[in-house]
C-alpha cells in the first residue's frame, strides 16, 4: 500500500470512529428529548460555567451560527438560559437550568455505562491508540504551525 492510500485509510478510520461514537451518543440521547450535539453542549456548559457562545463554539469545533441555533433549542426546551453579565451588559453567559442538569445527567450515564464497556474490553489497545493519536496530532500540528503559522 502506498503512502497515499495509508494516509485516506487513516482518515476514513477517525471519520468512521468518530462516527460511530456519534451515532451511539445520539441514539442516547434521543429517549431524553435532546441530540448528540445538544448533549455535547449541555455537557460543555455544566463543566464550564459561564461560557459564551463563542467560547462553547471554540471548544465543539464548530461555527458560531451553527453553536448559537444548538443553544436556541436549548433555551427554547427550558434547558439553558442565557444571561447577561451585569460588570458587561453586551456579553452573554450560559447557564444549564435544573431541568438541563438532569436530562445531562441522564444522557452522560447512559452514554459513560456503554462506553465504560467498549473501553474495558480493549484497554491496552486503547492506551496505544492514545499514544499514536497525541504523536499523529502534535505532528499535523507542527506541519500547519511551520506551513501556515499559528
Amino acid at each position: 500500500m502506498d503512502q497515499k492510500q495509508r494516509m485516506h485509510e487513516i482518515v476514513e478510520s477517525f471519520r468512521e470512529v468518530k462516527r460511530a461514537f456519534y451515532q451511539l451518543l445520539s441514539k442516547q440521547a434521543e429517549p431524553f428529548g435532546i441530540t448528540g450535539i445538544q448533549f455535547m453542549a449541555l455537557k460543555r456548559i455544566q463543566n464550564n460555567p459561564h461560557i459564551g457562545v463563542t467560547e462553547l463554539a471554540d471548544q465543539m469545533r464548530m461555527g458560531n451560527s451553527t453553536v448559537s441555533g444548538v443553544i436556541d433549542r436549548l433555551v427554547k426546551a427550558g434547558l439553558v438560559v442565557r444571561e447577561r453579565l451585569d460588570s458587561d451588559r453586551r456579553s452573554v453567559i450560559l447557564q444549564i437550568t435544573d431541568k438541563g442538569m438532569e436530562i445531562y445527567q441522564q444522557t452522560d450515564l447512559e452514554y459513560t455505562r456503554t462506553i465504560s464497556i467498549v473501553l474495558e474490553a480493549a484497554e491496552k489497545d486503547i492506551d496505544h491508540m492514545l499514544q499514536t493519536h497525541h504523536k499523529i496530532i502534535a505532528s499535523l500540528e507542527k506541519v500547519r504551525e511551520e506551513t501556515y503559522g499559528s
